[in-house]
C-alpha cells in the first residue's frame, strides 16, 4: 500500500473504532448495561416510526437484518420492557412494534447522545473545512453504498 493508502486505512479504521467505542460507552451509561448496540439501533428504528410504530419487515429492511433476527430481538426488547406489539388497526394481520415509556426514554437519550457526538465533532472543524469534509464524507458514503449493493448480488 502506498503512503496515501496507509494513511486512509489508519484514519478510517481509527475513526470507526473510536466512534464505536464511544457509542458503546455512552450506551452503557444510558441503559445501565441493559441494551446492546444492535438493540439500541432497533429501538431507534422503532422510535422513528412515531405513533404508527414499525412492522418487523420495516425494521428488517431498515437495519438490513433477517426477519427471524428482528423477531427474536423484538421478543428480547419486549421482555426487557422497551417495546410492545400491537395489531394493526386497518389490517389485524399486521403487527406494529411501538416503544414503551422505557423505550421512549432510551430512544430520546440515544438521540441526545448522537447529537452530543455530532456537536463535539462540529466544534473541532473550521468553517472553511466544512464543505470539503461534507463532500468527502458524501463520496465515501456513496462508495460504501455501492459496494454494499455489489456484495448483496
Amino acid at each position: 500500500m502506498d503512503a496515501l493508502g496507509n494513511e486512509l486505512n489508519r484514519l478510517l479504521v481509527g475513526t470507526y473504532r473510536a466512534a464505536g467505542k464511544i457509542e458503546e460507552i455512552m450506551l452503557e451509561d444510558l441503559s445501565d448495561g441493559k441494551l446492546s448496540l444492535s438493540e439500541m439501533r432497533a429501538i431507534e428504528c422503532v422510535g422513528s416510526g412515531r405513533q404508527r410504530g414499525r412492522t418487523v419487515t420495516e425494521i428488517s429492511q431498515e437495519l438490513d437484518i433477517t426477519l427471524p433476527s428482528v423477531t427474536a430481538m423484538m421478543k428480547r426488547l419486549e421482555m426487557k420492557g422497551y417495546v410492545i406489539k400491537r395489531r394493526g388497526i386497518t389490517d389485524g394481520r399486521q403487527v406494529h412494534i411501538h416503544l414503551t415509556d422505557a423505550g421512549t426514554h432510551a430512544y430520546i437519550g440515544y438521540l441526545f447522545m448522537q447529537r452530543s457526538m455530532i456537536n463535539a465533532v462540529r466544534k473541532g472543524i473550521r468553517e472553511e473545512d466544512v464543505a470539503v469534509l461534507l463532500r468527502s464524507l458524501n463520496s465515501l458514503n456513496e462508495f460504501f453504498s455501492q459496494k454494499m449493493e455489489e456484495l448483496k448480488r
